[in-house]
């Protein structure tokens, strides 16, 4: 019998490994109590590491750092507990089974012997949109429990999350918040601003709160988050739809602002482990790049509509691949994706890898190589389109909620590969390309967010083999495991245009084009749209020793709501070059 109201966890965290050989990582666990049932002392984290069903050293235990208290409206207090572990690596993998005693079961996770890369799983788009009806998929649990059955057979080491962990959309539906962003933003375009009621943020917390417990409290994604270790990254919907993507007016709004910064506290919260005031991060002070215990951590320049910094990460997967998570939220405008205090930390960083890394995988919420819009983006923003101007009057699913706007304009503003970021785009990408001919590494770009799975990839305008091209580098897309794919007819457009040779990239001597990775669809028949596949999937990647090639499988579902997948598999070559 439990001693601990549990409200969500155990979730595991990976962190990186350090120089000793020693693997980082956290617990997270969430309890409720009342004033009577408050706790005189933290919860305490058991863990052992075994190999071969043996312990390779003594039980250890750790308490709770307790790192932030919601208190409720009905003055129920809900505390956010951190354990750290740490476990040396050793020549054989370890399996670490864990508990907080008198609150959950024993649970284990897996650990690769030292001189081994990662096993690792990537996924995004983990929720529902509120159009969509989860039963039409047999709810969110189908993909999750195929990632689940092959953890069981060969299990991952760690569990990156693209982006879109949650969907935190209908925050704008609570009580008296969407009627007032549209005043708020009136008032801002005006020049004026009425201070926020204090009861704003109450109502914003707790959606927040309550539907964290909703989504990473129950189900086969909570069971995955207990027993393979999270390494996440944040996009829009992790705080609102298309935050940093609208006009400056409704940006700069302090109540759209404010809906921002509680969905990034509560980001950091559940999906980091992190509090910045307790562990030390402030907005004003970033000359740092690393001020805390979390060594993976880069914190880049101040946000742009948020009180955070950029938190980007920098991971050790092995002794061979680094998996580098960029913060492409927290500093989004219309005309920016980042800004280029985060670009100099970050590839200041990577320049500082070890010279045995091999393979660097960068984690980009938005795809940076998709079939382009440009069409349609011109289209939808000419407000003197006769389309437009009748589909806004007869349809008004057509606009958003917040400032009127067509409702896909936000997620084509979002592209790298808009307008107006298509500069910053192109920058990004010969950086790191610099990059990897200056480390000798192979570059992959890892994407969610389109609801789509496909495979970009970038490479040399001359004939050169890949292993030999230091220009070559994937563009993977996965998405979503959960979330319903886009219309037949939009994939159908898509796959046309992927066929289009784009010459943005020529002055670096870069082609840029889709892979036809689904040569055969998903009942084996040959496939006419041979570049973006339109249904729910998540992948799995394995480095192989023996050609220091990353493998990438895309497993697709074959039936929508089925839960069973296909197999689509690409490599990134090893760099011969």
């Amino acid at each position: 019998m439990s001693n601990w109201h549990v409200d969500v966890g155990p979730l595991l965290r990976y962190d990186t490994v350090d120089s000793r050989g020693i693997y980082h990582a956290f617990v997270l666990l969430v309890t409720q109590h009342t004033a009577a049932t408050m706790p005189r002392a933290p919860p305490v984290l058991q863990y052992v590491p075994l190999a071969d069903q043996k312990p390779t050293g003594p039980p250890m235990q750790t308490r709770g750092l307790q790192l932030w208290v919601y208190g409720d409206e009905a003055n129920r207090a809900h505390v956010f507990w951190r354990f750290k572990i740490e476990i040396q690596m050793l020549r054989v993998p370890q399996s670490v089974a864990y508990t907080v005693v008198g609150a959950t079961d024993l649970v284990d996770f897996h650990v690769p012997a030292y001189h081994q890369n990662f096993r690792w799983a990537t996924y995004s788009c983990a929720g529902f949109s509120a159009s969509v009806k989860p039963d039409d998929f047999n709810g969110p649990d189908p993909m999750w429990n195929d990632l689940l059955i092959e953890h069981a057979k060969n299990p991952f080491h760690a569990l990156v999350g693209g982006g879109d962990q949650i969907y935190n959309d209908q925050v704008a539906k609570q009580e008296g918040i969407q009627q007032n962003i549209f005043m708020a933003k009136k008032e801002t375009a005006e020049g004026e601003e009425i201070p926020l009621d204090p009861r704003y943020k109450q109502v914003i917390d707790r959606f927040l709160f309550t539907n964290y417990v909703k989504c990473f409290g129950s189900g086969a994604m909570a069971r995955a988050f207990s027993r393979i270790p999270m390494v996440n990254m944040l996009d829009d919907h992790d705080l609102i739809d298309g935050f940093g993507t609208y006009a400056e007016d409704l940006m700069q709004s302090p109540l759209f602002k404010l809906i921002g910064s509680r969905g990034y506290f509560f980001y950091l919260l559940f999906q980091q482990f992190m509090n910045d005031e307790v562990d030390g991060v402030l907005n004003e002070n970033t000359t740092n790049p690393n001020p805390t215990q979390f060594r993976s951590l880069i914190i880049g320049g101040p946000g742009s509509y948020i009180a955070f910094p950029t938190h980007s990460f920098l991971t050790w997967m092995g002794p061979k691949q680094h998996l580098l998570l960029v913060d492409c939220r927290a500093q989004r405008k219309m005309d920016q994706v980042c800004a280029e205090d985060t670009y100099e930390r970050v590839l200041e960083a990577c320049m500082n890898l070890p010279e045995t890394v091999r393979h660097l995988i960068i984690q980009l919420g938005v795809p940076i190589a998709y079939p382009r819009m440009v069409f349609l983006e011109k289209m939808l923003t000419n407000r003197f389109n006769p389309f437009v101007k009748v589909a806004k009057t007869a349809s008004p699913g057509f606009t958003n909620n917040f400032d009127g706007s067509v409702e896909i304009l936000d997620d084509l503003n979002d592209h790298w590969c808009s307008q107006h970021h298509k500069k910053e785009r192109n920058q990004f990408i010969e950086q790191t390309q610099t990059l990897a001919q200056e480390k000798k590494m192979r570059i992959t770009f890892l994407s969610g967010d389109v609801h789509a799975a496909g495979c970009g990839v970038f490479s040399s305008e001359t004939d050169i083999r890949p292993e030999q091209d230091y220009k070559y580098a994937l563009a993977l897309i996965t998405s979503a495991i959960v979330n319903a794919p886009p219309p037949p007819a939009v994939i159908k457009v898509t796959n046309k245009l992927a066929t289009k040779q784009h010459r943005s990239l020529h002055y670096l001597g870069t082609r840029e084009t889709m892979l036809p990775l689904f040569e055969f669809d998903l009942n084996d028949k040959p496939n006419k749209q041979k570049y973006i596949m339109g249904a729910r999937n998540w992948c799995t990647a394995d480095f192989d020793e023996s050609t220091n090639e990353i493998l990438f499988h895309l497993r697709v579902e074959k039936k929508q709501g089925s839960g069973r997948a296909k197999e689509y598999s690409v490599k990134a070559p090893a760099p011969l070059f």
